[in-house]
């Protein structure tokens, strides 16, 4: 799994807002750390609290994206 170094100010301030969600346009994402990586393209999420609003996004509504969307 490639990561993505980010070097904007207001995208670092957002991340480190310790608020679990940014929202671009009319999308949420969901924040957490990552403690480690493996080579085999999974993370492990050890955080209590991170866990369970991971579960809960994806527990939640996740309509499926048309190809239009996705490319967007």
């Amino acid at each position: 799994m490639k990561s993505i170094k980010v070097d904007n100010e207001d995208i670092l301030k957002a991340i480190s807002s310790e608020l679990p969600y940014i929202e671009i346009g009319d999308r949420k994402f969901l924040l957490f750390e990552v403690d480690r990586i493996s080579e085999k393209d999974v993370y492990e999420v050890t955080d209590y609290e991170e866990e369970r609003l991971l579960l809960e996004a994806l527990e939640g509504d996740n309509p499926i994206l048309s190809e239009v969307e996705i490319d967007n």
